[in-house]
């Protein structure tokens, strides 16, 4: 009896203390492959005229089925000056399964080229898709954009920028649309001059250290070239050819700073928006499994009825 009664204890002690102490902060894995064929490494664009420099791409798409799918180009996040494709992996063989074909492209950092570079590499990667419709067996006429953190502006740069060439670069397929219909913003600034970005922008040019935001805008501060960044923000591109917007913030990530003279922009054009928030969730929030799924859940039910 004493034996049981001390193993009763040893279980008892050995709970976590409560709810929080059990919730899975741990990084999800890109091993969700079944019913999904991953094409790796596709050359999508040079951004150089010897063509030298080549850009690739991952495809993740549905194994079974005919099609056409939807598809959604995806941009990972990083400040602009890291990261690569892999790093959405999880995220697309998810929504892969889900029966999306999903596109991870690279595009230039910051210390290779600044704005508007990563915007002509973003457009880039969507008219590949949309040349490359076929034979990927993807509708062209629902191609959608998401991203994260920098690749969240990226996403939303996308889909407010519909239509407006200048931003299409010197890039391969010029003859196919980089125009998309749904767009999902995770954490991404809309609005370069506003939101603290600018304010860390001209904080970090006073510091040896820099900040992203001002590696991404070629060093140049906003109050020498506000222009610029009014130029960088997604805010100002938007029109009545900008598609139906989702966005996604993490709880303790300054929920909604970042949009709200977006959304009143879009209210006025008339444009829907959704807002999904991930309760007590850090940026960035979609790498960890206790919010993976329901946003997944999330980008899946948005598409699903707007795209």
């Amino acid at each position: 009896m004493k034996k049981l009664f001390s193993l009763l204890v040893l279980l008892l002690f050995s709970l976590p203390a409560s709810g929080e102490d059990q919730i899975d902060r741990t990084k999800v894995k890109p091993d969700m492959t079944e019913g999904i064929h991953v094409d790796g490494s596709s050359i999508f664009n040079y951004v150089d005229e010897k063509k030298r420099r080549r850009l690739s791409l991952d495809v993740y798409r549905p194994a079974t089925g005919e099609g056409p799918y939807p598809a959604i180009v995806m941009y990972f996040g990083g400040g602009w000056q890291n990261g690569r494709p892999a790093l959405f992996a999880p995220l697309a063989q998810a929504l892969a399964q889900r029966g999306y074909v999903c596109i991870v492209p690279e595009y230039r950092l910051s210390g290779e080229a600044p704005f508007p570079a990563a915007i002509h590499d973003a457009k880039a990667a969507i008219r590949w898709t949309r040349k490359n419709a076929k034979r990927l067996s993807v509708d062209p006429g629902r191609i959608a954009t998401m991203g994260g953190s920098a690749g969240g502006h990226l996403s939303g740069f996308m889909g407010a920028s519909n239509g407006i060439e200048r931003f299409e670069g010197d890039g391969e397929h010029q003859d196919a649309s980089s125009e998309v219909q749904a767009s999902v913003v995770m954490c991404g600034p809309m609005d370069m001059l506003s939101g603290g970005v600018a304010d860390r922008a001209e904080a970090g040019a006073k510091t040896e250290v820099g900040d992203a935001i001002l590696d991404f805008m070629g060093g140049v501060v906003p109050s020498a070239d506000p222009d610029l960044y009014r130029e960088a923000s997604p805010l100002t591109h938007l029109s009545k050819a900008s598609p139906p917007m989702l966005f996604i913030d993490g709880e303790n990530d300054r929920p909604k700073l970042r949009y709200p003279d977006f959304w009143k922009k879009m209210d006025e054009l008339g444009i829907p928006h959704e807002f999904v928030l991930m309760p007590d969730a850090p940026h960035p929030f979609w790498v960890m499994r206790e919010w993976f799924d329901p946003t997944v859940e999330a980008v899946d039910g948005f598409l699903k009825k707007h795209l």
